[in-house]
């Protein structure tokens, strides 16, 4: 609130106290009065009454229209929110990915070098994780999570994807899905597709861990790959639909572009 706000304000206040102090004086002197006084000091104070609860309307007008305004910048800097992951965040991470699998192919790891940096990427997906969960579904009121993330790593022998880390709200995700079942070949559909995957309530588009929503109902699954090599996949779910926007969808695109680069040059 600017100082402008806050003497208005002072004013509409002492201006309806004034107008409120005299309504009371006013109904006092017309008690009293006689004859056409009475009728004149009785439409003095009705004007007065009047008058607070136009300065009262005032002031819940101006408050109606700093609200909308707060709605309007909420929605304008979610609109730039989402343009800036289109057209600069997710732009950038995927060049680095790219290039991050172009430089781990022209340049393999000799043995001792693979078992240096082997696992090296687990302290940066944990803070992916994190991330996931922080930027996207806002916590309880008691400052809880609302979101759990997760990585799944695709074992490349068996399809199944086993959880590698996770973070959020409880319960834990699924320890191991496996490639066969219906969960299994929808996440690899998802990895072998190179196309994130958001249930947001739209018919068809529903978790297919959780179909009746039971836990959770808003899912968002984006691929990690890089060169031609399929990782996994990244996911977060929350409880409700509306938890999700476009925007949260780019930024998991973006955090798995990143974690690709990781799992490029520090994976295992």
């Amino acid at each position: 609130m600017t100082t402008r706000d806050t003497i208005i304000r002072i004013g509409l206040f002492l201006l309806s106290s004034v107008f409120a102090g005299g309504v009371f004086a006013l109904s006092i002197v017309a008690d009293e009065a006689k004859g056409s006084d009475k009728w004149r000091w009785t439409a003095v104070g009705t004007i007065a009454a009047v008058s607070v609860v136009a300065v009262a309307a005032f002031e819940n007008h101006r408050a109606e229209s700093a609200r909308q305004k707060t709605y309007k910048a909420a929605v304008k800097a979610s609109g730039d929110l989402a343009l800036a992951y289109n057209q600069v965040l997710m732009p950038t991470t995927e060049r680095l990915r790219d290039l991050s699998a172009d430089y781990a192919a022209a340049n393999p790891p000799s043995t001792s070098g693979t078992h240096a940096t082997q696992n090296h990427y687990l302290p940066i997906l944990h803070s992916l994780l994190e991330s996931a969960v922080v930027l996207t579904a806002e916590p309880t009121p008691s400052s809880y999570p609302r979101a759990r993330s997760a990585y799944y790593a695709r074992d490349p022998s068996t399809g199944d994807f086993d959880l590698v880390d996770k973070y959020g709200r409880t319960p834990s995700p699924r320890p191991k899905i496996p490639g066969a079942d219906v969960a299994g070949a929808h996440m690899n559909t998802i990895l072998t597709g190179n196309s994130p995957y958001w249930a947001d309530g739209t018919p068809g588009k529903v978790s297919y861990l959780d179909p009746a929503g039971n836990r959770y109902k808003a899912v968002i699954a984006v691929p990690v790959r890089a060169g031609g090599t399929l990782f996994g996949v990244l996911t977060v779910d929350a409880p409700d639909y509306d938890d999700f926007t476009r925007a949260h969808v780019d930024l998991m695109s973006t955090l798995g572009n990143i974690l690709a680069a990781s799992l490029t040059l520090g994976g295992p």
